[in-house]
């Protein structure tokens, strides 16, 4: 009986070690803030399961997100606040992480059926670290460079001003 009474002692020290009560963080972080970069699923301290997913090119807040689990393309786009005007929204591409079941790992959307018709049919689900690339128009590109031309232009019809009246 003294044998399995200091046994239970030395294993609850033991257990302590194992899984300490508080964190020893020195950085001032908590477990919470940290992630192993394989990591797929990840869950906050409500117990909410979370992903990670990178939206890049015409969009307000470009980056990576972590996202609720389940979220759809439209939720996703709400939260980095929306594609830019001029973003091409006929063809955003999504890479994945891995190849789905029929081997894709590139996928192709079409945002306009749903904006104007509300068709949800075209939508993919999201997966963990998925890459969205929502690029610009080219019509968008040229008008952003007006200006710039234009300044070049002006530049120019100054320089041919001068010699002329020189």
């Amino acid at each position: 009986m003294k044998n399995f009474l200091v046994l239970q002692i030395l294993l609850l020290f033991h257990m302590q070690k194992i899984f300490p009560q508080e964190n020893n963080f020195t950085d001032g972080n908590s477990i919470e803030d940290y992630q192993v970069s394989s990591e797929r699923y990840i869950t906050d301290s409500g117990g909410k399961i979370l992903i990670n997913v990178n939206v890049w090119g015409f969009v307000n807040n470009p980056g990576s997100h972590r996202v609720f689990d389940g979220i759809d393309i439209i939720t996703l786009f709400s939260i980095v606040g929306g594609p830019k005007s001029g973003a091409n929204l006929k063809s955003i591409k999504i890479l994945r992480e891995f190849p789905d079941t029929d081997g894709k790992v590139m996928h192709e959307i079409n945002l306009y059926s749903f904006l104007n018709e509300g068709n949800r049919s075209t939508l993919i689900n999201i997966k963990p670290n998925d890459t969205f690339i929502v690029s610009q128009k080219f019509s968008s590109f040229i008008f952003g460079k007006i200006g710039s031309i234009n300044t070049i232009l002006n530049l120019l019809n100054l320089y041919l001003q001068v010699n002329r009246a020189s």
